[in-house]
């Protein structure tokens, strides 16, 4: 996540725009530093890397001297020349003098920064700073996800060149939870490559049969669990309006959650369809949720649309993500 520094010598207007970036965004206490002056903010740029400063232009260059927009604005030009500095990505100024503002604004704006008005009667100001930090937030997931993408296409260029097998799941919800899917899809080709000689009397592909939503449940649950050593089963998500939503699978405090449902008849087809209508919005009311897999067994000659269903239901974009896996059932029948 960004991390954030105020720099303003007023502690209630300083509290004020800690709490409005704590309310309006996903940031955390421990991401934002203070500094109340500009010897203080100074210390702190040289051993810390922001993504952003809140720089207020009226301000004193030590505790307790006077306040003046100059000092301000002669910080704003040391950030980008003293090489002791480490520079914010981005800074907004912000002001409660429209004056101070106008004769100021051209300092900001040959940087491509931002100066905004304070005006502690309106809301304006947070909603402008709100913006700012959303999108400094999609950079820098944008930016954390291209450099891990980079460092794994080396190390899985060199797993191929020394004929090692790739077993690495995903680093973010949405793919984990797509290849998750893909895993459990697969484990249901599988018995179909088992020996049926007379040696293998106890395993064989004519021994593996689901029958049952719970059969598909275990079935899931064993697979997986290789992969997620964590995953439990019948754990209480998500409490919402007094009701309470049991996860047949569940890791990291609910933070990916499994449900496995069959459809072996059209009145249970409607009801799965109707339950995925609204099951990833009574979980989305647990804030740990992160991403929702549901594994949609069929079994042969049920009229359902695989494609479509995936395609509707199916949300990887969303908070949280919802990855919809419909699987024909190919596992011989008793």
């Amino acid at each position: 996540m960004i991390k954030i520094l105020i720099v303003e010598d007023s502690e209630p207007k300083r509290t004020r725009i800690r709490t409005s970036i704590l309310d309006n965004s996903n940031i955390s206490a421990t991401d934002i530093m203070e500094a109340a002056c500009i010897k203080d903010a100074r210390k702190l740029l040289y051993s810390n890397s922001f993504d952003l400063m809140v720089l207020d232009l009226l301000l004193p260059i030590e505790v307790g001297q006077e306040a003046e927009a100059k000092n301000g604005v002669g910080f704003l030009n040391e950030v980008s020349i003293n090489p002791s500095i480490r520079p914010p990505i981005h800074i907004v100024g912000v002001s409660g003098y429209l004056e101070e503002i106008e004769e100021h604004q051209e300092d900001f704006n040959l940087k491509l920064w931002s100066l905004i008005e304070y005006d502690e009667s309106t809301s304006s100001w947070e909603d402008r700073l709100k913006s700012l930090i959303f999108h400094l937030v999609k950079i820098r997931i944008q930016f954390l996800s291209s450099s891990v993408d980079d460092q794994l296409k080396v190390i899985f260029k060199n797993h191929e060149e020394s004929n090692m097998p790739n077993t690495y799941i995903g680093h973010t919800w949405s793919s984990i939870t797509d290849n998750l899917a893909s895993i459990v899809e697969k484990s249901l080709q599988v018995p179909s490559k088992f020996s049926n000689g007379a040696k293998a009397k106890n395993i064989n592909k004519d021994s593996v049969i689901i029958q049952s939503e719970y059969d598909f449940q275990n079935l899931a649950h064993l697979v997986l669990r290789p992969w997620l050593p964590s995953v439990e089963p019948e754990n209480v998500a998500v409490i919402f309006d007094g009701n309470s939503k049991n996860a047949d699978f569940s890791i990291k405090g609910n933070s990916l959650i499994v449900e496995a449902k069959y459809i072996d008849s059209t009145g249970k087809k409607n009801d799965v369809l109707k339950t995925l209508s609204g099951l990833d919005k009574f979980y989305s009311a647990n804030a740990n949720v992160q991403s929702l897999l549901f594994l949609i067994l069929v079994e042969e000659g049920i009229d359902l649309d695989k494609h479509k269903v995936e395609a509707e239901f199916s949300k990887p974009l969303n908070e949280p993500c919802v990855i919809v896996k419909v699987i024909i059932n190919s596992l011989a029948k008793p």
